[in-house]
């Protein structure tokens, strides 16, 4: 059974700790104020090793030297936690986004075995652009969601349940508006509307402004019916011919 159709409870204990633990740190950084993406490096039987969450536009005292650089991608901090030591050969890095070109790169240098995320870069897929490239605007800059092209075009594997990937791109989206200035609403999400509605009527569907859920778990549950009926939606859009 897809985990869209269990109960949150069952579905969020059976997921992949990979999964529950970049989802848990992107609703950290959308709570902080910054970009909503994350990532953890689980080891062979699964365990999480260390993760990272974006820093790249967050300043003050934060978690590492990497806090409010164009480096601190949620796959750089998790990295960045890993020992020189550590064989990471049987280690998966996860991210809620598909890793940009720096991020990609990383994973390979360092001998990771295996990267994954949960869904695409809302504005690489929108607009189609290459890997490593980033959206313009309030979260301006390469790579600025920690993800790339709308292909896989990073080598990486896109896996997991439509439900968490709506969960992360709905996260993505609110941190990226929370931060928008001007009226209307973000380039972004007026092109998301287009190529990945489902999200969209997700992210309208949820309360505006910051979350008030003290963890991820809790933002869940609340919005579950909703990621429910998306990821059927979107299911069914996709098997359409």
């Amino acid at each position: 059974m897809a985990q869209g159709q269990l109960d949150f409870g069952t579905a969020w204990r059976t997921a992949p700790a990979g999964v529950r633990r970049s989802l848990a740190r992107a609703y950290e950084g959308l709570t902080a104020g910054g970009l909503a993406v994350g990532a953890a490096l689980t080891d062979a039987v699964g365990a999480v090793l260390c993760e990272g969450r974006n820093e790249a536009y967050e300043e003050g005292p934060g978690n590492g030297p990497l806090r409010g650089t164009p480096l601190a991608h949620a796959e750089m901090n998790a990295l960045g936690a890993a020992r020189t030591g550590w064989d990471l050969g049987a280690a998966v890095l996860w991210s809620t986004q598909e890793p940009c070109g720096m991020c990609a790169a990383a994973a390979r240098f360092t001998g990771v075995g295996a990267v994954r995320y949960l869904a695409p870069d809302p504005w690489a897929l929108a607009t189609g652009a290459p890997v490593g490239t980033g959206a313009p605007g309030a979260w301006g800059g390469a790579g600025a969601s920690g993800a790339s092209g709308a292909s896989g075009a990073s080598g990486a594997e896109l896996v997991g349940e439509a439900v968490w990937l709506l969960a992360a791109n709905a996260m993505f989206l609110r941190s990226v508006a929370v931060a928008a200035r001007g009226p209307g609403e973000p380039e972004i999400l007026t092109r998301q509307r287009a190529v990945e509605p489902e999200t969209a009527a997700l992210y309208d569907r949820v309360a505006p402004g910051m979350p008030t859920d003290r963890s991820v778990e809790e933002w869940l549950d609340g919005i579950w019916p909703g990621l429910r009926a998306g990821a059927e939606a979107r299911d069914r859009r996709l098997a359409r011919p």
